[in-house]
């Protein structure tokens, strides 16, 4: 498909819907269960009065009391769970409503079908319909939703303490669009963020603890290992702390049944190898922390001699136990904690920023491209010694840049800019043979274009501007016979 259609749109951003779909379906069980344990409270509560008649009074009339209480307590709980879920509807809503904008910039085009691309003429129907990049509310509605991609990316990859600069850049967004809160679920992914930032920079195990016992059931069905990992950093902590008795007890009471076929079912058998490996390394790390106590004198082995630690020190096995207790670790639990992340919330590891730009990279990118540090806004790159004065066995000036500066022009290749020529390192080059137009022509000026293009201006009116044709970029008027036919080189 060479042009946006309507359907290509809806189905690029189909994953939005599902979030908020995930957050009703559980507030829905969350309602469940609040319902069913009030229930039973009041239950038992009425047959408590019920089967003691014989209660006074005052007794009887404090118990319900109490129900009353519990009651209205049941009934705040119940309305907070019922704004959550028109929340959520809402967000449903607004981004179908979004979507459903851009039918109004759409035009109808007949749809040529290729006989020697069947599988294309089956993903563009009859009935699609094309969209007008040149009408200006699409292109409005194509900046929000660039700026709903960077508050994306800015959510969740912020690294601030003092808030969430993705948030920021939305909440001045929305002063002038109130609905682009609708089409984002900043809460959700403010939350994924300082959960993964409280893993890999904070090493604190107390976030991801709360959010898994939030979701313990959801993770279950996907067959999560997220509570192994939480248990085993915790081992490893209360280790490199040097607290081995209570390290010992809790590896006993949380790891030691991680050992047992049972705990997995059968599909689960990757985590539990994964599992296991990790289990017969917890006893050798105890014999690594006493031998490395030993050496710097701060934890003694018993019978050891400092001549045999420093034999097994030099051993490769001492070294993937030093690994270990390294920081590693916690990298480790936090991709294991957005992979059931992302798994229970059906959607991409990958940010949707980087999805658009490497779709958008790949159809842009040359076996000419290069990392140009002039071509950035973030470095402060020395001007470059006058071209006409250049080495030629100089390497700096092997690449293009050189004809640039020959030409007095800047290379603005978005490929060959820094911040974005990694990113398009991995990515396959565009099937591009040539950029010369069919047919081209040279215009006095230096530019070129397809003699159709030209041909399309030419002016048949009174005598004086017969045969002439306008530059349709700098609208310069040229005789006919001035042009030139160019062939490429």
């Amino acid at each position: 498909m060479s042009e946006a259609t309507l359907n290509f749109h809806i189905q690029a951003r189909s994953e939005q819907f599902r979030v908020p779909t995930e957050l009703i379906r559980a507030n829905f069980k969350s309602i469940q269960r609040l319902i069913e344990k009030q229930k039973k409270s009041m239950s038992d509560d009425i047959g408590k009065i019920k089967k003691n008649p014989k209660l006074p009074p005052a007794i009887k009339l404090e118990m319900v009391r109490k129900l009353i209480k519990g009651f209205e307590l049941f009934e705040k709980r119940l309305q907070a769970f019922i704004n959550k879920d028109e929340d959520y509807q809402s967000r449903i809503e607004a981004r179908f409503d979004n979507l459903n904008e851009i039918k109004d910039f759409t035009v109808f085009k007949p749809v040529q079908s290729d006989p020697e691309n069947k599988d294309q003429n089956a993903e563009i129907s009859s009935n699609d319909m094309f969209l007008d990049l040149h009408n200006n509310n699409l292109l409005n509605w194509y900046r929000d939703q660039t700026n709903l991609l960077l508050v994306d990316y800015l959510t969740k990859t912020n690294t601030r303490s003092d808030g969430n600069i993705g948030i920021m850049l939305l909440q001045s967004l929305a002063a002038q669009n109130p609905r682009l809160l609708k089409l984002v679920d900043y809460d959700l992914f403010d939350n994924f963020n300082k959960v993964y930032s409280s893993i890999v920079r904070n090493h604190d195990l107390a976030p991801i603890v709360g959010w898994f016992n939030e979701n313990r059931n959801a993770l279950k069905k996907i067959n999560s290992n997220l509570e192994f990992e939480i248990n085993y950093c915790k081992f490893l902590s209360l280790i490199e702390n040097e607290e081995i008795n209570e390290a010992i007890k809790f590896s006993q009471e949380n790891l030691s049944l991680y050992g047992n076929e049972e705990k997995y079912q059968v599909i689960d058998q990757v985590n539990r190898k994964s599992n296991l490996t990790k289990l017969k390394e917890i006893g050798g790390l105890l014999i690594y922390v006493a031998i490395n106590g030993t050496t710097s004198g701060s934890f003694s082995l018993p019978g050891a001699s400092f001549f045999s630690s420093s034999l097994m020190t030099n051993t490769p096995r001492y070294s993937e136990y030093r690994k270990l207790l390294s920081a590693e670790r916690w990298e480790n639990l936090g991709r294991c904690f957005i992979e059931n992340f992302t798994q229970l919330y059906g959607i991409s590891q990958n940010f949707p920023l980087f999805v658009y730009l490497s779709a958008g990279m790949a159809s842009l990118k040359t076996k000419s491209c290069y990392c140009n540090l002039s071509n950035s806004i973030f470095y402060d790159v020395p001007k470059e010694t006058d071209s006409r004065t250049f080495d030629p066995e100089s390497l700096q000036y092997r690449g293009p840049n050189h004809y640039y500066d020959l030409l007095g022009k800047i290379n603005h290749c978005p490929v060959c800019s820094p911040e974005l020529f990694q990113l398009a390192r991995n990515l396959p080059y565009a099937e591009l043979i040539t950029n010369i137009f069919n047919n081209p022509f040279m215009l006095p000026n230096g530019n070129i274009y397809p003699f159709e293009k030209l041909a399309s201006g030419l002016r048949y009116g009174d005598s004086s501007s017969v045969g002439l044709i306008v530059d349709p970029l700098t609208n310069q008027e040229f005789q006919v016979d001035q042009c030139h036919r160019v062939y490429p080189a």
